[in-house]
């Protein structure tokens, strides 16, 4: 049986939508950006904001069109993708993480880097990121976060 787990992580840009945050993974030894897994009782949105924060100490708010309401139910922000991708570490060996993405918006401005888990963070012209050491699909998932922005203006 294959085991899933449950990961948020955020694609932020600056307001011009010419450059993004990155970090660069301890664990992986690449420049992504920043995310993790789901803490009990939370919400994908609510875990890629903590993760931000966590790894950059930047605030940051969801960007989303406008979604669903009634006063039966809750609406959760859609996220702009999710992906299954393969992943390995020493506490749960091969796995796969469901990673819910989501664009976010930075609500300040200092950086503030938490060594055990990233060794830098930054803020990198989108052009840039296929000239860095990323995954292979990192700067197409990024291009198109800017098209599915620049959409929802």
């Amino acid at each position: 049986m294959t085991v899933r787990h449950f990961t948020a992580s955020a694609i932020i840009f600056d307001d011009e939508l010419d450059q993004v945050l990155l970090v660069h993974h301890n664990k992986i030894g690449k420049w992504l950006y920043p995310g993790g897994h789901l803490e009990p009782g939370q919400t994908p949105a609510e875990a890629a904001i903590r993760e931000v924060e966590e790894e950059t100490g930047i605030c940051t708010e969801v960007l989303i069109g406008p979604i669903f309401q009634h006063p039966t139910v809750e609406a959760h922000p859609t996220p702009f993708a999710i992906l299954e991708v393969q992943a390995t570490d020493d506490e749960f060996g091969e796995h796969r993480h469901i990673d819910f993405i989501y664009v976010l918006r930075a609500t300040s401005k200092e950086i503030t880097v938490q060594l055990d888990e990233v060794s830098g963070v930054r803020w990198v012209p989108v052009a840039d990121t296929a000239g860095l050491d990323t995954p292979p699909d990192l700067p197409a998932l990024l291009a198109e976060a800017v098209r599915w922005v620049e959409i929802r203006k």
